[in-house]
């Protein structure tokens, strides 16, 4: 038996895309290209649409759907940590300028010399 088995008709083709989309979402999700990885899957859903992988490549398939959430957890967790952080550097920025008698402001605007 194949290791795709076809449940709708759809080519060989199609049935092999699946694996190599995943593998591309992962490499992409693993260099943070995150537009790539939502490419790869919406590629990949249409794919599957045309044919099933069988039970081995499922899972498979799963084990790599598991990397790919694990680095989309790491990079949440570093974009949160970098939002506290400006968070807390926003905050200082506002001390600083109600100690030295400067109207504070919601907003934060940055200054660049050329």
């Amino acid at each position: 038996m194949s290791a795709l088995s076809s449940s709708h008709p759809g080519s060989l083709h199609e049935c092999g895309s699946i694996e190599l989309l995943t593998i591309q979402a992962l490499d992409a999700a693993r260099s943070g290209d995150w537009d790539r990885v939502d490419a790869c899957y919406s590629a990949r859903a249409i794919a599957l649409s045309a044919c099933a992988p069988d039970r081995t490549v499922a899972q498979q398939l799963l084990s790599m759907d598991e990397d790919i959430r694990q680095a989309i957890l790491v990079a949440q967790s570093g974009i949160s940590s970098l939002l506290a952080d400006a968070a807390q550097v926003t905050r200082h920025l506002r001390q600083l300028r109600e100690s030295s008698g400067q109207a504070t402001s919601d907003r934060v605007t940055i200054h660049r010399e050329a």
